[in-house]
């Protein structure tokens, strides 16, 4: 089992942001059951921060899935590890809007300047996703 935390760029209108949950969302939270995955996706308008967990194979055949998928580009895996216990057990999706809030956060995660700084905004970034579905 793995926990992956990955920052792409949205290409969807700020328009259609509205559209999208319905859309995506939906859709998502039905594949990732059947690929035993759970996690949280949080959108700011202008990134997706999405966290996954769930077995390997499962995750590489998601991000392959987001890879050609055109409403993604500039995909970044900022933390792919080994878990025990699934953080977001009980989700098969959590989402959560644009936010200009989580938006500084996105954008300090990609910002880090060293590993450690990375590791710490990762953190907190997951923990922040997890609070928020509490």
């Amino acid at each position: 089992m793995e926990r992956l935390l990955y920052i792409s760029e949205s290409r969807i209108d700020h328009l259609d942001a509205n559209s999208f949950e319905a859309e995506v969302v939906i859709a998502s939270r039905s594949r990732n059951v059947g690929l035993g995955l759970s996690g949280a996706l949080l959108f700011t308008g202008t990134h997706f921060a999405q966290i996954l967990e769930g077995p390997e194979a499962s995750l590489d055949a998601m991000m392959h899935s987001l890879q050609a998928d055109d409403r993604h580009e500039n995909i970044i895996v900022i933390e792919r590890s080994a878990i025990d216990i699934r953080r977001f057990a009980d989700w098969q999706m959590a989402y959560y809007g644009p936010s200009q809030f989580v938006s500084r956060h996105v954008t300090r995660l990609l910002n880090s300047a060293s590993p450690k700084e990375q590791q710490r905004a990762s953190e907190w970034l997951t923990e922040l996703a997890h609070e928020f579905g509490l």
